[in-house]
């Protein structure tokens, strides 16, 4: 009885092909994002001496200035999924994204950089927001985690190219110095490789519209809709808040949990490069081979995450994506810890790689989750508020945290590896917790579900 509910369900959504030609387009898409949202962390310290910056106000630039919009911004794009064509708001947030990231190579401040980078942010809002709704209707509840996994190892994966072509990209841009281009005039080096990666996108922006937008498939009111209120007429945020507040418990879990392991793993992202070239005097292009090249081999296991979650779940167990994650964030908090406590820089990049292979688990099942417990016709704006906070937490928090230990508690840039460890310590380790804690309000609410 259970495999013939399945198959009837899976009839509600798009062919298998269809849903994966999705994903395929958004992982491309994602790679993309991250390109223009990490490509920073190559050139930390030229543009700290071109502009007279602390490594403070770098942490502004890589964590809050790119968060304030992507949050901001979130509400009104959650709005929007829901009542109007996904596809257009998402070649709109990728074309936004795109400008503002090459307009970030005619910034001659921390102030013009500063609303660059947010521009950047407001375009990526309404990306992750909107792939997350689109892929969640693409495929039955018992499939979306590995879809999400996918999806997101598209973004790891982002991560990782910046740093395996991006390093060497800046590396010769770097060595040719400043250069005197058409109309924008003489250029130093970290603003025009802005400018070049910035660039692609206005033009790959139409790739959303290859793939078909799947349905919306609400059948009946949910939790706080009036009477008489019909599918697609979408009020407001009122639902959505009602219903996040009806499941407090999950929902507590969910957006602390996943922002607060995500503020970690972004912050190792944006400071090991520049832990490597400070303490260990590594130059751009080692720095970004071998990076690049740990964090493509750490996304491959994406997949892996999701397949085992889909399997936990279809058999039965209900709190299966907060249960793989409070294992896996657990494993990787002593590997996080030991990365910058070795000598070795070899040891270093592959305890890292360890490390990003368990802590990415909730890169997909954040997302997956929050998904799977939403009602159809509150996705968009379920998955906006969880955009929102989660950004908040982990973008504004996660960079900014490391700048502001480094520079005002530790006093001492060569000591970015210990403000690392301080954030495994305070801010990863209470995420495993909320995980743990979590888990029964995700049985509740899928037992729920299953009831109808």
């Amino acid at each position: 009885m259970l495999k013939q509910a399945e198959d009837a369900t899976e009839l509600d959504y798009p062919k298998p092909a269809t849903g994966w030609l999705t994903v395929a387009i958004l992982f491309v898409l994602y790679i993309l994002s991250l390109t223009d949202r990490y490509i920073i962390a190559l050139m930390v310290d030229p543009i700290k001496k071109d502009l007279g910056l602390s490594d403070f106000q770098i942490s502004l630039l890589q964590g809050p200035a790119f968060a304030l919009l992507f949050a901001i911004c979130a509400i009104p794009v959650g709005l929007a999924l829901d009542r109007w064509s996904r596809r257009w708001v998402l070649y709109i947030s990728i074309t936004v994204w795109s400008i503002s990231a090459a307009l970030c190579g005619l910034a001659n401040s921390f102030t013009t950089l500063f609303f660059a980078r947010a521009g950047v942010g407001a375009g990526e809002s309404g990306f992750g927001t909107g792939a997350y709704s689109i892929i969640g209707d693409s495929f039955p509840p018992h499939k979306v985690s590995l879809a999400m996994s996918v999806f997101v190892m598209g973004g790891v994966m982002g991560a990782g190219i910046v740093f395996l072509l991006g390093g060497p990209l800046v590396a010769a841009i770097m060595k040719a110095g400043p250069t005197t281009w058409p109309i924008l005039g003489t250029l130093e080096p970290w603003q025009q490789i802005f400018i070049l990666t910035g660039l692609p996108g206005i033009a790959l922006a139409f790739l959303v519209f290859v793939f078909k937008e799947p349905k919306r498939r609400a059948k009946a009111p949910v939790a706080g809709q009036a009477e008489g209120q019909v599918a697609g007429q979408v009020p407001g945020y009122g639902e959505a808040i009602g219903f996040v507040r009806s499941n407090a418990r999950l929902f507590t879990a969910i957006l602390l949990g996943f922002g607060m392991t995500y503020a970690v793993t972004i912050g190792f992202q944006l400071w090991t490069p520049t832990f490597l070239a400070r303490v260990h005097g590594w130059q751009p292009a080692r720095i970004g081979v071998t990076l690049g090249t740990t964090q493509i081999l750490a996304a491959a296991t994406l997949p892996l995450h999701g397949l085992i979650v889909d399997k936990l779940f279809k058999s039965g167990r209900r709190d299966a994506q907060l249960f793989w994650c409070m294992l896996t964030v657990g494993l990787a908090v002593p590997l996080g810890i030991s990365a910058f406590l070795v000598s070795d820089p070899m040891v270093t990049i592959i305890l890292y790689g360890l490390f990003t292979a368990c802590v990415m688990s909730a890169a997909s099942m954040g997302p997956a989750v929050t998904q799977v417990v939403s009602p159809q016709a509150l996705r968009g704006r379920v998955s906006a508020i969880y955009v929102l906070l989660t950004g908040l937490i982990a973008m504004a928090g996660g960079p900014a945290l490391v700048g502001l230990i480094t520079d005002k508690v530790l006093g001492d840039e060569m000591r970015v590896g210990h403000s690392l460890i301080i954030t495994v310590l305070f801010v990863l380790i209470p995420a495993v917790l909320l995980f743990a804690w979590g888990r029964a309000g995700l049985k509740r609410r899928m037992d729920e579900a299953a009831a109808g």
